[in-house]
């Protein structure tokens, strides 16, 4: 099945030595010298460490031009791509031109996207070129921009293949026929998630290379442990155990509590678009964590199993009886979380609403008590600017999640099963 891509990817791989300039935040060093793909990370980011999944693919397509670093030294692998930063890496891989127009940093390359078919008007107005990229939109993305196809008789295997949109569909199963994409653990394919730069990473990383995985080494591959830096394993279990078996209000269930199918959220009320932005960021991230059920948004209250709402303070005094600046509740049996409500208060400053927005969403994943300790954690009881999930955070949260620890276990059980997970 690879062989559609042959003539394609000749073409783009000729463009993977001229592209580097492209690269305008990546420190040149990195780029020259042809260094190779744990090379250039290591130069580049402080958030791409040996051993993530990514780790080769952003090395390489960095290195390659097809991909940008951030001015403070980091790559922010769980941040949400936008279409237009989708059209740009995909243009960047073919070459083609890319630049300003009518006073948008990406005008070149939208327009041409546009022209070309790659996007339509359908897809996403001209005017919102900063929207999320979904998956399936990735897809129809880069099977355009290298005319990809796939041989009759071709299915996906995923169980939510039929909630891919009509219009992307030829285009996943050309993506899945050429090796390009796969699914998550659960047999899903999430087409409505939006794509984060780890996996745009992946995504390009493949269709450059035909469908291929970065090479592995001859050495055995080691167990993948759950780590944060700057933190053992003892304190990880301690912090799970601590936010992950209580409840800061009402019934305390003092075992696991998960959700085992896909979320779906709905927002109302007064929300902003920051306030919408960074639940999506939040959801891609979440999307990431190996084993998580997947979240999304739904199209209707009607198919959420999680609300959220954005209230005035009358309004969450009503919904959580009292002036909380966020509040959120969640309703399981056995264990396993069937829905969800959050509240957020509209009167708080965007900065404060970002922080509630992170720390509330989190905690509806079944990790519902404060801490007292760590400040640098979303969950810290006192208000800070912490506006995003530390390592500590996405360590328990990868921990929740983790097979072994079952929906309704309780806390020696817990210590039992991380051991053998956490290090």
């Amino acid at each position: 099945m690879k062989k559609l891509l042959s003539g394609i990817l000749a073409g783009a791989l000729m463009f993977t030595l001229c592209l580097s300039a492209a690269a305008e935040d990546v420190q040149d060093t990195a780029a020259e010298g042809g260094l190779d793909a744990a090379a250039a990370e290591a130069v580049l980011f402080t958030d791409v460490l040996p051993g993530s999944w990514y780790y080769e693919e952003v090395g390489e397509m960095v290195a390659a031009g097809y991909l940008n670093g951030y001015e403070d030294g980091s790559f922010q692998p769980e941040r949400t791509v936008t279409v237009a930063e989708a059209v740009t890496m995909t243009a960047r891989m073919l070459g083609a031109d890319t630049g300003e127009a009518e006073g948008f940093w990406g005008g070149v390359q939208m327009d041409n996207a546009y022209r070309s078919g790659w996007i339509s008007e359908d897809d996403v107005p001209r005017a919102e070129p900063n929207t999320p990229v979904t998956r399936e939109l990735a897809c129809k993305i880069i099977a355009a921009a290298l005319g990809l196809g796939y041989p009759a008789g071709t299915t996906l295997p995923f169980s939510d293949a039929d909630s891919i949109t009509e219009g992307c569909r030829s285009s996943v199963l050309a993506l899945y026929a050429n090796g390009l994409i796969g699914g998550y653990e659960d047999n899903t394919i999430r087409p409505q998630a939006t794509l984060t730069r780890a996996q745009a990473a992946a995504l390009l990383y493949r269709s450059v290379n035909g469908g291929s995985e970065p090479e592995d080494t001859d050495e055995p591959d080691e167990p993948e442990y759950i780590t944060a830096s700057g933190y053992g394993a003892a304190e990880i279990i301690d912090y799970f155990c601590s936010v992950g078996l209580s409840a800061e209000y009402n019934e305390s269930p003092n075992a696991v509590l998960k959700w085992t199918g896909p979320v779906k959220y709905f927002i109302s009320g007064e929300a902003t678009q920051a306030d919408r932005d960074k639940v999506a960021s939040l959801a891609a991230a979440l999307n990431a964590v190996a084993c998580f059920p997947g979240i999304s948004e739904a199209a209707s209250p009607d198919e959420a199993n999680l609300s959220i709402s954005f209230v005035d303070l009358e309004g969450m005094t009503e919904a959580a009886g009292g002036a909380y600046n966020g509040y959120v509740t969640v309703w399981w049996d056995s264990g396993v979380i069937s829905r969800g409500e959050i509240y957020y208060r509209t009167d708080l400053e965007q900065s404060h609403r970002d922080a509630v927005i992170v720390e509330e969403l989190c905690q509806s994943l079944g990790l519902l008590q404060d801490t007292y300790d760590h400040p640098e954690s979303i969950f810290y009881q006192y208000h800070t600017e912490i506006d995003w999930p530390s390592p500590l955070d996405w360590a328990i949260i990868e921990l929740l999640y983790s097979p072994e620890l079952r929906p309704g276990m309780d806390e020696e059980s817990v210590r039992s099963a991380a051991a053998g997970l956490v290090r």
